[in-house]
């Protein structure tokens, strides 16, 4: 592209939506500013049209993810020749951007108020970084190759070659110094004998995807701390999970609870179209909270996007393709990164107003025909890389309205990952946390903290507890046997006493795999073995009575164990406790 300033003037205006005519090259997906009341308004190119007023002008369609209030027909349309990108480099952790990566804060120092066209670096450019280069001069090198490495943090942060870059020769790299953000640490030649300078930054478009050096399966599960998914629905570094609910379910404090407690390098959030009260408290308590594995705070390991409700809806696509491009960036890296997005079904409303105004045949509940496709390749960004050692893992939650699972975004998100979280609203009512549906979820990985046997015991159990309890509502605790009751006591106990735990207690709130497999075998005791209770003349109705309270001292013994345990001998002491059950040799204490 030569340095001409290509422009065209607006023609239509439809809320985030406009057209423009233009008599120059335009580019497909090229970012474009628009010029109203002397604020420059970031916006993308969709599509191409002849104009049939002028045949040698033509139409261009575009989205702006800024607030348009002001705009006129004629403003000012200048066309930047560049696609959406991201700055990739150090200063991302412990950041946090708007859907377009400015940062929030230096926006709030600007104006107490997002004001449109507000700008400001994306990182930090005076900040120095001390730079180590791991090449030399007449060293051949190519895209996503490192030339040195600077101390991010706890991490090693590479410096690489942007990705679109050939083979390249070094021509001159500056030693080991402090360096900021601007200026140039090395000079490379291309195969066509152009020279380009490398910083320690540069851009890359957000929807080209970064590529695997050698993709690969995920194979290492993933401690998240949550029991219910570790032990029923575990997910695997480099895998991808759905986590759909009905408002209120609970969904934002299960994600609060992965950033602080899963086993990951790096945490990116990506708050997708969420109520601005909520994204607040986000910014706000992830500051002050400490990273349970370091002591550091937690946002030296995190960067988050907040884009609200409140925010253009265009923007809300643009985030989250950002959010997969820092996250697809650290991976090839070489660390774990898991990317929770709330909430992808935001990010599908935002394609469907756009798809309304564009005039596009809907599909179904009006979202555009293409949703699947554009979930599907959302999610398949995620995955585990061998080449790097790294992996992008994907959490993305639903919010289907009125928890209706049965809806477009919350069907396709079910076909394009391979693990799903169903919330209920039934058991967020009981105020059972997480609320997580154990009968109603799916996981591809087969063994992981324990033995796929053992979770279909585990699931087989809870499955004819819950048939009991209907029966017992259709018909009465009366007509079901005593051995049956005892299976429905059992059920019961493992929903209680493990599928359930506390987001907000010191030791509750997160069971790594040691703890997890004390429990697995305490429950699977309580599966296989048979429990005898004396009758000594009672009857059956006085015999459940029995039970009932026997189970229930259980069960209060084991919360007390899963808040209180904390030296081995303590911690071993759950299967001793459960077998002294099993035996009915003694009280519980």
């Amino acid at each position: 592209m030569n340095n001409k300033k290509r422009t065209g003037t607006l023609v239509s205006i439809q809320d985030s939506l406009v057209k423009a005519r233009f008599f120059d090259d335009v580019i497909m997906g090229e970012t474009a500013e628009i010029t109203v009341d002397g604020k420059l308004l970031q916006a993308e190119v969709l599509q191409i049209f002849p104009d049939p007023k002028n045949a040698d002008a033509g139409i261009v369609e575009m989205q702006v993810f800024e607030d348009l209030t002001g705009a006129q027909i004629g403003d000012l349309v200048e066309f930047k020749g560049t696609p959406l990108s991201v700055l990739l480099g150090p200063g991302l952790l412990t950041s946090i951007w708007d859907g377009l990566q400015n940062p929030l804060y230096k926006l709030g120092e600007q104006n107490a108020y997002l004001v449109p066209g507000s700008k400001a670096p994306a990182l930090d450019e005076e900040m120095l970084w001390e730079f180590t280069p791991s090449v030399k001069v007449g060293d051949l090198v190519k895209g996503g190759d490192a030339i040195g490495s600077v101390p991010e943090g706890r991490l090693d942060h590479k410096i690489l070659v942007p990705f679109n870059f050939g083979t390249c020769k070094v021509e001159s790299i500056i030693g080991k110094s402090s360096v900021n953000i601007t200026q140039v640490v090395a000079v490379v030649t291309d195969e066509l004998q152009l020279k380009h300078e490398l910083k320690l930054v540069f851009r890359q478009p957000v929807k080209s995807p970064i590529p695997f050096k050698s993709r690969a399966i995920p194979s290492k599960t993933i401690s998240t701390g949550v029991r219910i998914i570790d032990l029923l629905a575990p997910v695997g570094y480099g895998g991808t999970v759905g986590n759909p609910g009905p408002f209120g379910a609970g969904k934002t404090v299960l994600q609060h609870c992965l950033c602080k407690y899963a086993l990951a390098d790096i945490i990116i959030m990506a708050a997708c179209g969420e109520r601005a009260g909520e994204a607040v408290e986000v910014f706000k308590d992830f500051a002050e909270l400490e990273d349970p594995a370091t002591g550091d705070s937690l946002m030296n390991r995190m960067c988050i996007f907040g884009n609200t409700s409140s925010m253009p809806v265009a923007a809300r696509e643009a985030s989250v393709f950002i959010a997969l491009t820092v996250g697809e960036y650290y991976r090839y890296q070489g660390y774990n990164v898991i990317l929770l997005a709330d909430s992808t079904s935001r990010w599908a409303q935002a394609l469907r107003e756009r798809s309304g105004r564009q005039g596009d045949i809907p599909g179904p509940e009006a979202f555009p025909m293409d949703i699947p496709d554009q979930i599907k390749g959302m999610y398949q960004r995620a995955g585990a890389d061998s080449g790097t050692g790294g992996s992008l893992t994907f959490i993305g939650t639903v919010s289907p309205a009125g928890g209706n699972f049965q809806e477009p975004v919350t069907q396709a998100t079910m076909d394009a990952t391979g693990g799903f979280w169903g919330l209920s609203q039934d058991r967020a009512d009981a105020k059972k946390y997480p609320a997580i549906d154990p009968l109603a979820y799916t996981t591809s990985v087969y063994d992981s903290f324990i033995s796929w046997t053992d979770r279909n015991k585990m699931l087989q159990t809870l499955n004819e507890a819950n048939g009991i309890d209907q029966t017992i509502s259709t018909i009465g605790l009366k007509k079901v046997p005593v051995e049956k009751y005892v299976q429905y006591q059992k059920g019961l106990t493992i929903d209680f006493c493990v599928m359930q735990q506390d987001a907000f207690h010191e030791i509750d709130a997160c069971t790594r795999p040691e703890r997890l497999s004390v429990i697995n075998e305490a429950v699977q005791k309580l599966i296989h073995s048979p429990i005898e209770f004396s009758k000594n003349g009672m009857d059956d109705e006085e015999l459940k009575d029995l039970v009932k309270t026997k189970f229930d001292e259980l069960r209060q013994w084991w919360k007390d164990w899963n808040s209180n345990a904390r030296q081995e001998e303590q911690i071993a002491g759950l299967s001793k406790k459960i077998e002294q059950f099993i035996k009915q040799e003694e009280e519980l204490a």
